[in-house]
């Protein structure tokens, strides 16, 4: 019996999507359907049922396990790993004085579990330290379990790293050393569920780190499962997102925090309600008036960009040299420390990226923020073609890197995540 294509209104997708959070790509809903019509009587009403029940909770875990993503690195993204460990754990280590508590939260195959118990170890933290890591999949848990790794996977490891805190365990594998491993546990556990770890101690997790993983939510589970994570924090606990995740928008009841090449999030000091804001077409971005209270400044606050007026004149040169690209990250970098202070997106932070566009058409993260403010001010057709022309510039391999933001394997990732996002939204409200 042959997969049934793709239905947005396909009611295994549905579960499946509310399960699990996600929101399906096309990819996803094929595989769900392969596993589905490899199965006796196929996608039938009563394998819903039956996928809807208790006694059918083990088959939907392992559909869901068709649609995870299960492929991390050791050391990745090691500008965000070096914030981490020189403003975050270090002057923890130094302050507290005490075991400190992490939780990384779709944790894969235990790689990132791995690093931030050597970044812990590194920092001189307190030998009773722990990392908790989590994920959906109970695939990728009982492989996480072992914290052993290729070599493939060790590539991004440093040498004095890896020589110091991992031992060759045979056929170029390689173990975490013992006096870690032992620091490091592991639970499967659905981000969607209400019910979320929490430290023996239940005074919060000092860090929660969540990279990578809710650019693949929907809007509604994305707001859902930050709000948890606040809930989960310390009263001076960091939660560690991708660059791409909140951006412009500072999660409620969250305080952005950008260090030299990292944003992180505390949680914000209590504020009064702010007036409800009405909803963006797309749902990924809601309206937030200006002085609504919803974005906290951490220290100084960062003024917003000056006009493009106030800055030096230069003509637009797309492609035109190492002089345009200077310039170009320094309108990057300004709408970037702007959006850090917790600003709300204006004209003048469009005409910011407009202007560093010019300079660098292939600068693929403004790109990508200039869709997000697109995207913000409810131009959801305009928003999708900034996303493409990004996505494109990624593909064909003409995107320039930027500090401290996403890679450029990710960013393409997270293009393609909003174009599928812009084009359900599209279609649902055309409906």
């Amino acid at each position: 019996m042959p997969p049934s294509p793709p239905s947005r209104f396909n009611p295994f997708h549905a579960l499946v999507a509310r399960r699990s959070g996600m929101a399906l790509s096309d990819l996803q809903c094929r595989r769900l359907d392969e596993k589905l019509a490899a199965r006796p009587g196929g996608a039938s009403a009563q394998r819903l049922l039956h996928l809807q029940s208790p006694q059918g909770s083990a088959e939907l875990a392992e559909l869901i396990d068709v649609i995870t993503v299960q492929k991390t690195e050791l050391f990745r993204d090691e500008s965000q790993l070096e914030a981490l460990r020189t403003h975050v754990l270090a002057p923890l280590v130094a302050r507290v004085r005490r075991p400190l508590r992490l939780w990384s939260a779709g944790c894969a195959t235990g790689e990132e579990v791995a690093t931030l118990l050597v970044l812990l170890a590194e920092v001189g933290a307190d030998p009773s330290s722990t990392v908790l890591g989590t994920d959906i999949s109970e695939t990728a848990i009982q492989r996480a379990r072992e914290l052993c790794f290729s070599a493939e996977q060790m590539q991004r490891v440093p040498v004095s790293a890896r020589d110091r805190w991992f031992v060759p365990v045979g056929a170029g594998r390689y173990s975490l050393v013992a006096s870690l491993k032992e620091r490091g546990s592991f639970l499967c556990h659905n981000l969607m569920d209400t019910a979320y770890p929490s430290p023996v101690e239940r005074q919060g997790f000092d860090v929660i780190v969540c990279r990578n993983v809710l650019i693949y939510f929907s809007p509604e589970a994305f707001t859902r499962v930050v709000s948890a994570f606040c809930e989960r924090l310390a009263s001076d606990g960091l939660l560690v997102l991708s660059s791409t995740e909140p951006l412009l928008n500072t999660p409620p009841g969250l305080r952005t925090l950008r260090f030299d090449e990292a944003f992180f999030y505390g949680r914000a000091p209590p504020q009064p309600a702010a007036p409800p804001a009405a909803p963006s077409s797309s749902g990924r971005f809601p309206s937030v008036a200006s002085g609504s209270g919803r974005f906290y400044s951490v220290s100084t606050p960062v003024c917003p960009p000056p006009p493009p007026e106030s800055l030096a004149p230069s003509p637009s040169r797309p492609g035109g040299g190492a002089l345009a690209h200077v310039e170009a990250d320094a309108l990057f970098s300004l709408v970037l420390e702007w959006a850090a202070s917790g600003g709300q997106a204006t004209p003048q932070t469009e005409e910011t990226l407009r202007r560093c566009l010019r300079l660098d058409p292939d600068l693929a993260a403004a790109r990508y923020l200039l869709a997000m403010v697109c995207e913000q001010r409810n131009a959801l057709g305009e928003a999708t073609g900034e996303y493409r022309r990004a996505l494109r510039s990624l593909e064909e391999g003409r995107a320039r890197a930027t500090p401290f933001f996403l890679n450029n394997a990710r960013l393409q990732v997270a293009c393609a995540r909003a174009i599928e996002r812009m084009e359900r939204s599209g279609s649902a409200s055309s409906r």
